[in-house]
C-alpha cells in the first residue's frame, strides 16, 4: 500500500496526515473565448510559475515554559499563523500570545508553573483543542483553538481518590477517539511515577479524573530502580497506549474505560535492556506501527530510534521492536516525511550535539546526519518538533534551560522556532537567519545567572502545528 502522494508529509498524529496542495492547473480556453479572458488565463499561469506551493492552512503554536509572575508561574504560548510564516518568513511574522497566568485565572484554573508540551485533540475535520501538560504545577488544560480560552483544567497532584501523583505532569496526550487523555506523572526525584486517565468530552468541555495507575509494581520487570513516564501514544483504536520511561524500558497499557470503570493495566513490559536510553518522543505511523526515541540525555552514551509493531496488540502480541542506533546525542522526539518514491523517512533532532538524523524507514538505516550549528545560531538546543508540508518546526531552547539539560547554559542562544526546509529526498534541510520566529522577552531577563547581559529567560520546549 502506497502513501497518498509521493511529496505527502505525516504530522506526528497519524489521523492528521497531510497532503501538500499541488498548484493549480490552468487550461486555456478555445479560441472563440474573449481574448481577455485569454490574456488573463496566461498571465496567471505565468505569475505562478514563479510562486512556491502554498501549504494547507495551519498555525504554529509554541510554549515558553519560564514563568511571567514572581512566584515562577505563567507561561507563555506563542502562536503563529502559517501563511504569515510563508509571505513574509518566520523571522518577520508576528506572533499571537497567550498570557497562560492571566488565561487560567480567568478560567478559575491554578496558576500554572512550567508549561512544558501541548498536543492536539482529534475532533473532525479538524482539532479542536490543544491539551498542555504543567510539568511543575501538575496540571492540564484544555485549551479552544478557536477561541484560545481555557476551558478545562484537571490537576492530578495526589491521583484519582489519593492513588498518588506529583506536580511533574510531563505529557497529556488524547486518545485518537476522542473521549480521555492521559497524563504521564514522572513522579517525584528518584521515585516512581503515575499515569493518569481523564474522561474528556470536547463538545461540553467537561473534562474529570477518573482513575490513577502507580508504576512502582513495575521496577523489577524493567530491570530498574524506578519507573518513571515520560511521554506515550496511543495505538489507532485507542485501545492501548505505548509509555516511555526515564530508565530505559516500555510499558505498553490496555487504557480501560475512558470513565474508570475498567481500568489502566499493564499489559505487556518492554526491559530497559530491549529498549535502551530516556524514551522521550512517541508518534503513531502508519501501518499499525508506533516510534519512540531513546536518549542519553545531557550525559553522553548512545541513543536509538525504535520502532514497534502493534498489529497483533489485540491478540496479546508484542514483538520486540526494530532498533536503529543514532549519530549525535540527546535524540527528542521525531517525525516522518515521504520522498518522491514514496518511501517514509524519520528526522530526529538531537538536542544536545545540534544534529539532524534523517532514517529510511523502509532498510531502518540512518541515511544522513546534519548538523544545525550556524554562525546565527551557533548552539541551537533543537527540542520538540512538527511538521507540515515541506517545513520542519523545531522549538529551540534557551540560555538557561528549565528542564532536562538545565546545566547547559549558554548566553548565545536563540530561543524560538526554528523553520527547516526539507529536502524532497528526505535526506537534508536548508534555513538561514530568516528562519527563526524569536521568542525572546526583553522583559524577562537572566540578570542572576548572567551578570551585565541582557539576555532573555525564555526557554521554548512544547510546539504544535495546528491544522485550520
Amino acid at each position: 500500500m502506497r502513501p497518498p502522494s509521493a511529496r505527502s508529509f505525516f504530522l506526528p498524529h497519524e489521523s492528521q496526515s497531510l497532503q501538500r496542495s499541488g498548484k493549480m492547473n490552468f487550461r486555456f480556453l478555445s479560441g472563440l473565448v474573449l481574448l481577455l479572458i485569454f490574456v488573463t488565463t496566461v498571465a496567471c499561469s505565468f505569475a505562478e510559475s514563479f510562486l512556491p506551493e502554498m501549504e494547507p492552512s495551519y498555525e504554529v503554536w509554541a510554549v515558553d515554559q519560564s514563568g511571567t509572575v514572581s512566584d515562577g508561574t505563567g507561561g507563555l504560548v506563542y502562536i503563529w499563523d502559517g501563511k504569515d510564516i510563508f509571505l513574509k518568513g518566520a523571522k518577520n511574522a508576528t506572533p499571537e500570545i497567550i498570557d497562560l497566568a492571566k488565561a487560567a485565572k480567568d478560567a478559575n484554573c491554578n496558576a500554572p508553573k512550567k508549561p512544558h508540551m501541548i498536543l492536539s485533540n482529534f475532533t473532525t475535520p479538524k482539532a479542536s483543542h490543544v491539551i498542555l501538560a504543567n510539568v511543575g504545577s501538575g496540571d492540564t488544560f484544555f485549551i479552544n483553538i478557536d477561541t484560545r480560552a481555557i476551558v478545562g483544567c484537571v490537576n492530578t497532584v495526589g491521583g484519582f481518590n489519593g492513588a498518588g501523583g506529583t506536580t511533574n505532569a510531563h505529557a497529556s496526550v488524547a486518545s485518537p477517539d476522542n473521549n480521555m487523555a492521559i497524563v504521564a506523572n514522572i513522579g517525584a526525584k528518584d521515585e516512581s511515577g503515575f499515569l493518569h486517565k481523564i474522561q474528556t468530552n470536547y463538545t461540553s468541555d467537561d473534562y474529570k479524573l477518573v482513575g490513577t495507575l502507580a508504576l512502582d509494581q513495575f521496577t523489577n520487570e524493567l530491570g530498574t530502580a524506578v519507573a518513571r513516564p515520560i511521554c506515550h501514544e496511543f495505538t489507532s483504536d485507542s485501545k492501548f497506549a505505548y509509555i516511555t520511561l526515564a530508565g530505559g524500558g516500555l510499558l505498553v497499557v490496555d487504557v480501560g474505560s475512558a470513565d474508570g470503570t475498567t481500568p489502566m493495566t499493564v499489559v505487556k513490559v518492554y526491559d530497559k535492556d530491549t529498549v535502551p536510553g530516556i524514551g522521550c518522543g512517541v508518534s503513531r505511523l502508519p501501518f499499525n506501527k508506533i516510534m519512540t526515541n531513546g536518549e542519553s540525555g545531557a550525559k553522553g552514551g548512545d541513543d536509538f530510534l525504535y520502532t514497534f509493531d502493534t498489529s497483533k496488540a489485540v491478540e496479546g502480541v508484542f514483538p520486540n521492536p526494530v532498533q536503529i542506533e543514532l549519530p549525535g546525542e540527546d535524540t527528542h522526539g521525531a517525525v516522518t516525511c515521504i520522498d518522491q518514491k514514496g518511501d517514509i523517512f524519520a528526522i530526529t533532532s538531537m538536542r544536545v550535539s545540534n544534529d539532524v538524523n534523517f532514517v529510511d524507514l523502509q532498510t531502518n538505516k540512518v541515511v544522513a546526519t546534519q548538523s544545525m550549528s550556524a554562525s546565527f545560531s551557533e548552539d541551537p538546543k533543537p527540542d520538540v518538533a512538527d511538521i507540515v508540508g515541506n517545513k520542519m518546526f523545531i522549538a529551540l531552547r534557551g540560555a538557561k534551560p528549565l528542564s532536562a539539560i538545565g546545566s547547559l547554559e549558554f548566553a548565545g542562544r536563540t530561543p524560538g522556532v526554528a523553520v527547516l526546509t526539507i529536502n524532497d529526498d528526505c535526506n537534508g534541510f536548508s534555513w538561514d537567519s530568516n528562519d527563526i520566529a524569536s521568542m525572546e522577552d526583553s522583559s524577562r531577563l537572566l540578570e542572576e545567572v548572567f551578570p551585565g547581559q541582557k539576555i532573555s529567560a525564555a526557554d521554548p520546549h512544547g510546539l504544535e502545528v495546528i491544522l485550520r
